[in-house]
């Protein structure tokens, strides 16, 4: 105890210091306060005085930058003027309809657009069509026999415009604009419409990015479709096309325009600024909005309009960057350092501690319950829940969350069932159970089994970790290179403590890594609450459209159902708890089976209140970025980047130190679950596989421990590099969770279950059922075997391999002969 309120006293001590030394620090945004005033001026400027268009353009920027004041008032007067003219009255209708108070308004403008995108006698069907495409209005649902009438038709303006606005609503793995555009459209005016479009939309594949390049360079000089084929290429082009020459050339064809004397080029190239956010060529924008170099030799209407419209744009462009690039301050930076160092000084001092193998694999074996409950919550929790469960809860709704319900039954099983059989048994690595039973063949595949689940484990989360969070928050470029420095950072430090202190110190920092991560979640859900006014205000109340059809009952072909939920918790849970050396470790370190339920109790119910929150916490970072879209880069909606939507809430709505504090907590989770995962498997690699083989003598307890740290290095390397192959993995972060993370879990369980609950099982039935049920998980996960949900991985590779491993046990019994039984072995594990 003593050493452990030295071991806070020191860790809050540092973070007091930094607190004091950086109390003066402030978020690292780029544009002052001064240029952000002038971009408020010029854009207020130029939709109360400028005339139709260059006044919707500007009305326009202020919603998407999260200033509606005056928009909807100045529009009413501008509908009362000119309702009836046209094209002008579109574009009113437009920012009436995206800046209405209430969706019965908003619908009523959209109607009135939608009325003359089905009037084949208006002038102004074309400016309706793009109206519709750029408030996402599905018209294939809404105006599907117009929409299938046109583009039966000739591939002009109309046609452009209506197969943009056909592709709203729906499920897109590419931009079909592309694939116009390559097909030969010739006008020129239709090709620049299209290739805007294409920009706007986005969703164009890496392997299509070099035809889109191609086209863009070719692109005859003179075309005035060329800046935004060149503009197109340059938003959507990925880290590795972004080394090429291709590139390189469309990069500096762009930036060549900036003194351009068309407004279209100026306007393209701050909208593109923008849209990468790339503050290196601020001074572009700065001058832009300054009018220092304006276009035309002589001042009328013309050239007053067009610069209206050019420096409009580059206030947006500024303040958008100003709002999607926040920086962590000084103070965070310090924040997450400090912690850092705290978890190497934690495993320095518990490495003193450590005399024995037993010390460092299990504690000692007689460690507080209550702790180990936390640590097994941590280590179960990681960083990939942490993220994946806020956005899997914007996205799909809240049917995952009602797994929870099972825990009751889920402590029951386990509790009752398991926990009594593990803890009659004096061993080190759970699976020494396996070769009591059923011998040493299914030890090795279950010892196989186990070190792909982790090592998959780890390689995952430190993946998502970087790509998602790290790379997000801290603000660093999304490169391979940085990506692999981060990553070799993340698992230094982790290996460092682990490797020093052994489970005590593994367990003592998940203590503090658990409150952490709670209190990171529950600040966020408080400063949301804040910012609506109430604790209730930003709740939904009604089913989201983008959350799908709710189900109640179990069905493998459905992603989400009540019913699927419930299943797929209880057996995870059980499995898990059954089989995984990490649980079983944990359960090992306490004194008996009263304490090792206490601890599985523990974890329980931590893991309900963090799942609790972590939904709380989806639906409220929801509700803050529908409430805020102008935090939203272009391209990027709530649906489609639900992932990426806390981490960017972490710099956009959390204040100075406490963004650090989140982000240590999502560090904190994903080293908590990776120092579990070094000292699990560095454990079962030296019981399962070095004692078993090694010819040597047997080495000196000293030697022992020399062993397992060396074996956690190991296993840290070899996970970092597995880490780079997870990219590759389709999905959300939850679907790529449970096709590459919970891929071993079921048949894992089924080997355990075989040796303790089946009488007649055999090594040959069981060896059998577990590659069976290893088989069916892996033709679910990445074959879509028999149309079964991804989500429904553990319950069908559990239930088919338990069946396959009965009947196999119950054929090689009965009529192959084999009387090697677990029921001959029964004696050995009931201690008879």
């Amino acid at each position: 105890m003593y050493h452990s309120l030295r071991i806070f006293a020191y860790l809050s001590f540092l973070l007091i210091t930094s607190m004091v030394l950086f109390s003066c620090g402030e978020k690292n945004n780029m544009l002052s306060e001064e240029d952000k005033n002038l971009s408020y001026e010029v854009l207020n400027k130029v939709m109360q005085e400028e005339e139709q268009w260059v006044k919707v353009h500007a009305a326009e920027y202020k919603l998407q930058v999260g200033l509606p004041e005056g928009v909807y008032d100045t529009f009413l007067k501008q509908l009362a003027l000119y309702e009836n003219q046209a094209p002008y009255r579109i574009g009113i209708w437009r920012v009436l309809a995206k800046s209405a108070p209430t969706e019965a308004e908003r619908q009523q403008y959209i109607d009135k657009i939608i009325a003359v995108f089905n009037d084949t006698e208006a002038s102004d069907r074309i400016h309706a069509a793009e109206t519709l495409a750029k408030l996402g209005v599905p018209v294939s649902t809404l105006a599907k026999a117009t929409t299938d009438k046109i583009l039966k038709g000739e591939k002009g303006s109309l046609w452009v415009y209506t197969l943009w606005a056909s592709m709203q609503g729906q499920e897109k793995s590419n931009n079909p604009m592309l694939e116009a555009l390559l097909l030969g459209i010739e006008e020129e005016i239709p090709r620049l419409q299209a290739a805007y479009a294409l920009k706007i939309e986005g969703n164009i594949s890496e392997e299509r990015w070099e035809s889109l390049a191609t086209m863009a360079l070719d692109e005859p000089s003179s075309s005035i479709a060329k800046i935004h084929l060149l503009t197109a290429a340059y938003y959507w082009a990925g880290p590795e096309h972004q080394k090429s020459e291709s590139y390189k050339k469309i990069e500096d064809l762009i930036f060549a325009l900036q003194q351009s004397d068309n407004k279209g080029d100026r306007m393209a190239l701050a909208l593109t600024i923008a849209h990468k956010g790339d503050w290196s060529h601020q001074s572009i924008l700065l001058g832009y909005l300054r009018n220092d170099n304006p276009i035309g030799t002589e001042i009328n209407a013309e050239t007053k309009a067009s610069n209206a419209d050019v420096m409009a744009t580059a206030a947006f462009a500024l303040l958008h960057m100003e709002q999607t690039t926040h920086q962590l301050s000084t103070i965070d930076w310090a924040i997450v350092l400090i912690y850092m160092l705290g978890m190497m000084v934690i495993g320095y001092i518990f490495s003193k501690k450590n005399k024995n193998e037993k010390d460092f694999l299990l504690g000692g074996g007689k460690m507080n319950p209550i702790a180990v409950g936390l640590s097994l919550f941590a280590t179960l929790l990681s960083s990939l829940s942490y993220l994946s469960s806020p956005g899997e809860m914007i996205k799909y709704g809240p049917v995952i969350f009602s797994g929870v319900l099972a825990f009751p039954l889920i402590y029951y099983i386990v509790g009752w069932f398991l926990i009594p059989r593990f803890m009659k048994l004096k061993v080190t690595s759970a699976y020494e159970i396996l070769e009591i039973n059923l011998g040493v063949s299914i030890r090795l595949l279950a010892t196989f089994f186990f070190l792909s689940l982790r090592f998959l484990w780890m390689g995952t989360i430190i993946f998502i970790t970087v790509n998602t969070a790290i790379i997000s928050i801290f603000g660093f470029e999304d490169s391979t290179s940085n990506i692999i420095w981060i990553s070799f950072i993340l698992i230094g430090v982790t290996i460092i403590y682990t490797t020093m202190g052994g489970l005590k110190a593994v367990v003592f920092t998940d203590v503090i890594q658990s409150c952490v991560l709670l209190g990171g979640a529950l600040l966020t859900i408080v400063l949301i609450s804040v910012y609506f006014g109430s604790a209730t205000s930003w709740i939904p109340t009604h089913w989201l459209d983008h959350w799908g059809e709710y189900k109640w009952g179990i069905d493998a072909r459905e992603r989400l159902s009540i019913g699927n939920a419930l299943l797929m918790t209880v057996i995870w849970y059980v499995a898990s708890s059954g089989s995984d050396q990490m649980s079983i470790q944990r359960f090992l370190a306490t004194e008996n089976i009263q304490t090792a339920r206490k601890t599985f109790a523990v974890s329980l119910i931590t893991s309900f209140v963090a799942q609790f929150l972590l939904g709380l916490v989806g639906l409220a970072v929801l509700a803050y970025f529908l409430d805020n879209p102008q935090f939203l880069a272009a391209g990027e909606s709530v649906s489609t980047h639900a992932d990426i939507l806390f981490p960017k809430f972490i710099l956009v709505g959390l204040p100075i130190g406490i963004s650090g504090l989140v982000a240590a907590g999502i560090l904190a989770a994903a080293m908590s679950s990776l120092s579990s995962g070094l000292s699990a498997t560095s454990s079962v690699i030296s019981e399962d596989l070095i004692k078993r083989f090694s010819r040597k003598s047997k080495p000196k307890k000293v030697d022992q421990l020399k062993r397992i740290r060396m074996l956690s290095l190991f296993v840290g390397i070899f996970t970092l590099a597995l880490s780079l192959l997870i990219s590759e993995v389709e999905g959300n972060l939850y679907d790529v969770i449970v096709k590459v993370v919970n891929l071993f879990v079921s048949p894992l369980f089924v080997l355990f279950f075989m040796a303790l609950f089946i009488p007649f099982a055999t090594a040959r039935g069981v060896f059998l059922g577990g590659l069976v049920s290893i088989g069916i998980a892996i033709a679910i996960a990445f074959y879509k075997f028999m149309d079964i949900e991804v989500l429904f991985i553990t319950p069908a590779s559990l239930f088919s391999g338990i069946a396959a491993g009965i009947v196999f046990s119950y054929i090689d019994h009965k009529f192959l002969g084999n009387q090697d039984t677990m029921q001959k072995r029964s004696e050995k594990i009931m201690g008879k």
